[in-house]
């Protein structure tokens, strides 16, 4: 699986966020997002000491997770960024999690992308936000459940075409919710 996301700052900051509270969804490649988006914002035009040298540990064969958030940290002093809460978060989390659903290439992808959606919510305060949650993780469960071959899943009818259009029609409405700042309000709120 390619990752053709572009994760901004706010994005990595909320994912390490999840990852923290949340150990099954840690990221493992967080310190290569910041190197990546420290270089994206250079090329870009933004300057800064901070960044620059965030971007220049790329050089480095094996980066030092420390120097990264010490000069990450720094930046985020120097631009007054805070750090969001687990519920703001595990929006944008679910967000990033429903846009690689509407963009995958393939119906392994979608499988495997699906089944780590959570049963539970991330969001402690918000049931709508938990009933999003549900919707996905019910997509894989009418695609992939298989109770033997009196009753193979519904997928192993289908065509990887129709997987990735099915998939996508589910879980387009939801990602235009996450993505409204309006919306993005309300669920980190609402109980």
């Amino acid at each position: 699986m390619e990752n053709k996301y572009k994760h901004d700052l706010h994005e990595i900051i909320c994912l390490k966020t999840v990852g923290e509270a949340f150990e099954a969804y840690r990221v493992d490649d967080y310190d290569k997002m910041i190197i990546e988006w420290a270089e994206r914002e250079l090329l870009s035009g933004n300057s800064s000491e901070s960044l620059l040298i965030l971007a220049s540990l790329n050089l480095d064969k094996h980066p030092d997770s420390d120097e990264i958030e010490r000069y990450l940290h720094a930046y985020m002093l120097e631009k007054k960024i805070v750090i969001p809460s687990i519920s703001a978060s595990a929006i944008t989390w679910l967000r990033i999690k429903a846009w690689f659903l509407m963009n995958a290439g393939t119906s392994k992808e979608v499988e495997l992308r699906l089944h780590q959606i959570p049963a539970f919510h991330l969001s402690p305060s918000s049931r709508i936000f938990s009933n999003i949650c549900w919707k996905f993780y019910s997509i894989y469960d009418e695609l992939y459940d298989d109770w033997g071959p009196e009753y193979p899943s519904k997928a192993s009818a289908m065509s990887e075409a129709d997987i990735l259009e099915f998939v996508k029609c589910r879980v387009k409405p939801f990602y235009r919710i996450l993505c409204s700042s309006d919306w993005a309000w309300v669920l980190a709120r609402v109980a």
